[in-house]
C-alpha cells in the first residue's frame, strides 16, 4: 500500500507540476486597446464659456481684417496686406472651424454656477438645452453651415483676395443669427426678417 500511495503521490505531483507549466508559459491576454476615438471625452466648459473665449474671439481675426472708413476723402477700405495679417486672418477661421467639432460634443449650455441668461430676449440656458435635446439635427446643421463658411475663408486666405473677406464675414456673420434665433433668440426673428427684408442704403458724403 505504501509503494502504491508513493506512485500515486508522484503522479499527483506530475500532474501538478504540468498544469503550472502550463499556466506560467502562456501568456496573459492582451490588454484592450481603446481608441482615442472610442475613448470618452468630457467636455470641459460650457457652450457659453466656449463661444466667449475661444469662437467669437477668433471671429474677430476675420471680422477685424477689413474695415471701411469714411472720411473727407472718401470711404477708405483696409485689407491685410502682409504675412502677418494673413496669418492672423487664417488663425481666426482655423480656430473656429475646429471650435465647430468642440460644439458638436454634448455639453451644457451655461456653467453650473451662472446659470442664468445674460442678455434681454435670450432664453434661460435650461430652455435652449431643450430646444438642442428637441432638435439635435437642426443643431448640427448650424454647426456644419457655420464651419463651412469658416473653411472658405480659408480658401481666400490661399489666394489673398482680400476683398472677398467683406462677404465671407458676412456670411459668418450671418450663420451665428440663423443658430442665435432658432435656439437663443427665437422671439427676435420677426424684428431681424423684417430688418433683413429692409432696403438699406448707404451713400457716401460727397467730395
Amino acid at each position: 500500500m505504501s509503494a502504491y500511495r508513493s506512485a500515486g503521490t508522484r503522479a499527483v505531483l506530475l500532474v501538478t507540476a504540468g498544469i503550472l507549466l502550463t499556466q506560467c508559459s502562456t501568456p496573459p491576454p492582451a490588454a484592450e486597446v481603446v481608441s482615442p476615438a472610442e475613448a470618452a471625452i468630457a467636455p470641459l466648459v460650457s457652450i457659453r464659456e466656449l463661444m466667449t473665449y475661444i469662437i467669437d474671439p477668433a471671429s474677430d481675426g476675420v471680422f477685424d481684417a477689413v474695415g471701411a472708413d469714411v472720411t473727407d476723402a472718401g470711404v477708405v477700405e483696409t485689407f491685410p496686406e502682409t504675412d502677418d495679417d494673413w496669418a492672423e486672418v487664417q488663425r481666426g477661421a482655423l480656430t473656429m472651424a475646429e471650435g465647430m467639432n468642440l460644439l458638436r460634443l454634448p455639453r451644457r449650455v451655461a456653467p453650473a454656477d451662472d446659470n442664468v441668461a445674460k442678455n434681454p430676449g435670450e432664453l434661460p440656458p435650461a430652455e435652449v438645452e431643450a430646444k438642442i435635446a428637441a432638435s439635435p439635427e437642426l443643431w448640427a446643421s448650424h454647426i456644419d453651415r457655420l464651419q463651412q463658411e469658416a473653411m472658405k475663408v480659408l480658401d481666400i486666405v490661399k489666394a489673398r483676395q482680400g476683398d472677398q473677406l467683406f462677404d465671407a464675414g458676412s456670411a459668418i456673420d450671418a450663420a451665428c443669427e440663423a443658430c442665435h434665433l432658432d435656439f437663443w433668440y427665437p422671439g427676435d426673428r420677426e424684428a431681424v426678417e423684417r430688418f433683413n427684408n429692409s432696403t438699406t442704403t448707404f451713400d457716401p458724403p460727397a467730395p
